[in-house]
């Protein structure tokens, strides 16, 4: 009888120990980098902030009081993030992404450059070709028949 009792009880805290177990917190994300290219001395005069390239809500700010630009921003849910440097003013001085931090939760050395064209122009810009491109050929093919 009393190997039923401490059976049972095993089985009741190993079940009660379960829910423990799945409640782990969930993943967080961390962007850090360096803004030394757009920002101008002192650096403490910018802001550096994750948003959230689906909803458009700002996930994570980071006030950049390293003295080299060095910027880290952490605790964000797992998304696709755009960074962007803003001035003492609060106007964005340049933006770097969109980086998919669904699947990898670090994203690290983001190098905020705004004299370089960013990679979303030029897929729009390739789509925009791609669209004209078809729509060339498809209007020579209706007008040959």
């Amino acid at each position: 009888m009393r190997l039923r009792q401490f059976v049972a009880m095993a089985v009741a805290a190993a079940m009660a120990a379960v829910p423990i177990l799945a409640q782990q917190a969930p993943p967080t994300v961390t962007i850090s980098g360096i803004a030394k290219k757009e920002a101008k001395k002192p650096y403490t005069d910018y802001t550096t902030r994750a948003r959230d390239v689906q909803t458009g809500v700002i996930a994570g700010t980071a006030t950049n009081a390293d003295p080299d630009a060095n910027f880290t921003i952490t605790g964000l849910p797992p998304a696709n993030y755009v960074v962007e440097l803003l001035n003492k003013d609060g106007k964005i001085v340049c933006t770097e992404g969109p980086y998919d931090l669904t699947k990898t939760f670090v994203k690290n050395e983001v190098d905020i450059s705004c004299n370089k064209v960013p990679a979303a122009w030029w897929l729009l810009g390739v789509a925009a070709a791609a669209g004209i491109t078809a729509g060339i050929v498809v209007g020579t093919q209706s007008s040959a028949q």
